[in-house]
């Protein structure tokens, strides 16, 4: 015991202490934001908020801020409702697509997806949820469906075939708000025929709530009115309310500027608030919390005179905005921009975001005053020589240098070289700037579409250069360049004069007498020794492999130039993968043939990583023939199958995915390999009883042989690294758990003599 005890020690005071901020490999974290919280509900124990589709959660006894995804359990994504019932015991999560999820106080989650499922050709969409009993009352864009809350089933639908606002149950009549105005029926009636429904009046409201025996309804022009029979009185008139609270006697109305807490429908207090977008019941301790926009949840207490802030701003970090456009990194620090562009500008505010040992910061824009707007960012740099010194593309204003967070000046047609759209010439708004691109001298390559000069370059000496190459002049968008490792330039032009160019500047930006170019539109390769040709519509992305093979990701799958050194000759061939369909046909197809491939990410095994526009993710093996993974939004907890970016921490090997949902990371089994053994360690370690995962051993050298062994010198295990890592299941060749202690770790590169570089300790 003695013994095993030193052993513990010696362990913690050698591993790494990097290892213990890293994720699992194989494990999934979502990146969403939470900076306008537009919705929340209140438990016993807990106040749950809703940001941009995002549930989070704030326990009251602990001050504890955590997210639900899919990840924890969730069935969905992208949340449009949430409301708590107190009798059962559960909160009512309502997806977008009408998907629904009950959350129990005491964590299970229960699914429903009927209405979903159900006839496509109805409106689905649920506007709200009223408790009564054991039952959940939803208003749909088709009518009332009610859900058993015990059974978790559908009891019933009323088809009334009217967008419904509102439900309520009232001296034994179901009223229902919808599009046409208030309809009514007997509670004891069959509600499920349409004729025992009739419109009682066509005052619209978009909620009804009971309070003192009254029936009231909101509508958001005209205000608060009290409902009888056939007729109503708007008794508060408004245009600024939003929504109803009833509890403890009292009803609260509310909107984005202004709370209203009624005694009566006679006696009204009103008082001033910013951005409020919902609230909870008043509890019996005299507290609500309100959905505060951008200052988070608001937790407020009702004083004699109104309202008194108690504590501001509960909500998780996360991103600005769920907009990952483009992702890029930067050593160890992963940079975004949220804007997007196509044909045309998407007219998206301007976001910068950064990323960097689990923490976000932001770069403020709001404060650019120059042409009253700062938008459509679409890539971002920051300068290899000066930490902090950005440089960002937009798609009309030119390019935004910024330094140590602030803006130093925004380079355009006004005052360098960039110029505006050809057809526009010194308009402004017209300055579209797309890829950019640090060489590997230091200089700043700016693509400036629409113009007879495609290419800017802003020298390591800070002189602006303007590249003349006929055969892309004018041409719409250059989404991307790449040099590659010979430093040959590759770019690709994605729509009006489609192709892919290459040039070589030899070195000297200023001389372009000796430069080599090339414009491809049509691509020849061989297939079974036949030269054929493919001519993609859209040329979408680029990317050079470890073995310096370039890849291109086009509207009809992926293109492979494996002698990219011949590309300037007459005789340069690119090739498609063949997958062998291995059903012993001996036929193969093409690898991702048709689909349109956003984006291609190389990581440190030389493994592909491969976004698509409409089909999520694939990691294909380093020559393309064999699929390994592909994550979809339903297999995994990707938020969307349309992949707009995907970039990988170079130390980690995480995989962070940008969707036009929002921002996922995946930590995949593959980094860059190291120069030498000095820093090798492996994660999770002490490997503790409950855990099941994978451990990984990191800080290989690439293509590592690994042996793991007890301290005896039985094998264990044994495999080759991803690049720079490799990860184990803990258990040894039959399949078993592994007792307690102590295993070491053996590496070698080729013939080389192994020697431990690690050490694990398992806890059983």
């Amino acid at each position: 015991m003695h013994f095993f005890k030193q052993v513990i020690l010696f362990l913690f005071l050698t591993i790494s202490l990097s290892s213990y901020s890293q994720i699992p490999v194989g494990s999934w974290r979502t990146h969403l934001t939470y900076a306008s919280v537009t919705q929340v509900a209140e438990t016993p124990e807990k106040v749950y908020g809703i940001s941009d589709g995002a549930l989070f959660s704030y326990t009251k006894e602990d001050n504890n801020v955590d997210v639900y995804t899919k990840i924890d359990g969730l069935s969905d994504n992208k949340i449009s409702l949430i409301s708590y019932s107190v009798e059962n015991k559960l909160l009512f999560i309502i997806y977008d697509n009408a998907n629904i999820d009950l959350l129990t106080d005491d964590g299970k989650i229960f699914n429903l997806p009927d209405i979903k499922s159900k006839n496509a050709a109805l409106n689905k969409t649920i506007n709200g949820v009223t408790f009564i009993g054991s039952n959940a009352y939803l208003s749909t864009g088709y009518g009332i469906s009610i859900i058993n809350l015990i059974k978790h089933e559908i009891a019933d639908t009323y088809l009334l075939n009217k967008k419904t606002y509102s439900s309520i149950l009232f001296e034994n009549k179901l009223y229902a708000a919808t599009e046409s105005g208030i309809m009514v029926a007997n509670a004891s009636s069959n509600l499920v025929d349409p004729g025992n429904w009739t419109l009682a009046l066509k005052f619209v409201a978009h909620q009804l709530v009971v309070f003192k025996n009254q029936l009231i309804g909101l509508n958001y022009e005209e205000g608060l009115a009290t409902i009888s029979g056939n007729t109503y009185n708007i008794f508060y008139p408004s245009n600024v309310l939003s929504g109803l609270v009833v509890s403890n006697d009292m009803m609260v109305a509310y909107g984005q500027w202004q709370v209203s807490y009624f005694t009566s429908t006679s006696e009204e207090k009103s008082i001033s608030v910013t951005d409020l977008f919902g609230i909870s019941a008043l509890s019996a301790n005299q507290t609500t919390w309100l959905a505060n926009g951008s200052n988070g949840i608001t937790k407020i207490t009702k004083t004699a005179d109104g309202f008194e802030k108690v504590d501001v701003g509960i909500r998780p970090d996360g991103p600005l905005a769920n907009s990952p456009y483009k992702l890029r990194f930067s050593k160890n620090k992963l940079m975004i921009v949220g804007g997007g562009a196509w044909d045309d500008r998407f007219d998206t505010k301007g976001l910068m975001m950064f990323f960097e040992n689990n923490k976000w910061s932001f770069q403020k824009v709001d404060t650019i005053i120059m042409d009253n707007v700062a938008r459509d960012f679409v890539d971002i740099v920051e300068d290899p020589r000066e930490v902090g010194h950005y440089f960002v593309s937009s798609y009309g204003e030119g390019l935004y240098e910024f330094r140590n967070q602030r803006l130093v000046k925004k380079h355009d047609h006004t005052n360098s070289i960039i110029e505006t759209h050809e057809l526009v010439k010194g308009a402004d708004h017209y300055d579209r700037v797309y890829a950019l691109l640090y060489d590997k001298d230091n200089n700043l390559f700016v693509s400036n579409m629409h113009t007879a000069k495609t290419f800017k370059v802003l020298t390591k000496d800070g002189q602006w250069i303007a590249l003349n190459y006929a055969p892309i002049a004018n041409k719409e968008t250059v989404f991307e360049i790449i040099q590659n490792k010979r430093g040959v330039y590759w770019s690709l032009n994605s729509t009006g004069g489609t192709g892919l160019f290459v040039f070589d500047t030899k070195g000297t930006l200023a001389n372009q007498a000796d430069d080599q170019y090339k414009f491809l539109t049509e691509i020849n390769y061989l297939d079974n020794l036949e030269t054929k040709s493919i001519s993609p519509e859209i040329f979408f992305c680029l990317a050079e492999d470890k073995n310096g093979a370039i890849w291109v990701g086009t509207d009809m799958g992926p293109i492979v130039f494996n002698s990219p050194s011949k590309v300037f000759t007459d005789n340069f061939l690119g090739s498609r993968i063949k997958v062998p369909r291995n059903d012993g046909t001996q036929l193969a197809d093409y690898l991702l043939e048709g689909e349109k491939i956003r984006v291609i990410c190389v990581d440190g095994g030389n493994r592909k990583w491969i976004g698509t526009e409409e089909n999520g993710v694939y990691l294909v093996s380093e020559n393309g023939q064999e699929t390994l993974f592909h994550f979809t939004s339903d297999n995994s907890p990707l938020l969307s199958n349309k992949v707009l970016s995907i970039a990988i921490h170079p130390l980690t090997g995480e995989v962070f995915i940008g969707t036009d949902k929002g921002l996922v990371s995946y930590r995949s089994d593959a980094i860059e390999g190291k120069k030498s053994y000095s820093n090798v360690y492996a994660f999770p370690n002490p490997v503790q009883p409950n855990y099941e995962g994978l451990i990984t051993i990191t800080g290989l050298i690439a293509n590592s042989t690994v042996r793991i062994t007890d301290i005896t010198g039985n094998s264990i295990f044994e495999g080759q690294s991803e690049g720079g890592q490799i990860s184990w299941n803990g258990r040894n060749r039959k399949g078993e758990h592994l007792a307690s202690g102590v295993y070491l770790v053996y590496s070698a590169i080729s013939e080389a003599l192994d020697g431990v570089v690690t050490k694990i300790l398992i806890i059983k």
